[in-house]
């Protein structure tokens, strides 16, 4: 094999390595729990690492995010799933609705998921008892 062959078989370094969470297997990463339902789990990717950070609950996921970046790392992406599809979102363009972990039950007890559209995070905050927020007054709350 050539030179230039080898090379372009090569990942990218600024390519984004795909967030893949090994359900029952992987750990959270600030928690250690293991993660076993994908529709409260997340994922952070910090600039210059190749491997995904994940989370079991966004309560680990909004601290971590939080203490990551204010130790002046660099968020490269961050992923979250939707609490009805399990659908990969965004973590920045995602609706979050938070309540009380009795009427809102999470893994970890932060009682906050992920939904795709305000409406149904409207629509889920009246049925639960809970309020819709965006990511920034989400990772407000987590400090």
């Amino acid at each position: 094999m050539g030179v230039a062959a080898a090379v372009a078989l090569q990942p990218r370094s600024s390519e984004v390595p795909r967030l893949q969470i090994r359900l029952g297997e992987d750990k959270c990463s600030r928690c250690g729990m293991i993660i076993s339902r994908l529709e409260f789990a997340a994922g952070l990717l910090i600039q210059g690492e190749r491997r995904w950070r994940v989370y079991d609950d966004i309560g680990c996921f909004a601290y971590d995010y939080n203490e990551l970046t204010s130790s002046g790392k660099v968020v490269a992406d961050a992923k979250v799933f939707d609490y009805h599809s399990k659908e990969e979102l965004d973590a920045k363009t995602a609706y979050y609705v938070m309540a009380d972990p009795r009427n809102l039950w999470t893994p970890m007890s932060y009682g906050v998921v992920v939904v795709k559209s305000r409406r149904e995070a409207e629509e889920l905050a009246g049925r639960v008892g809970g309020e819709v927020r965006d990511f920034w007054s989400l990772l407000s709350r987590f400090k």
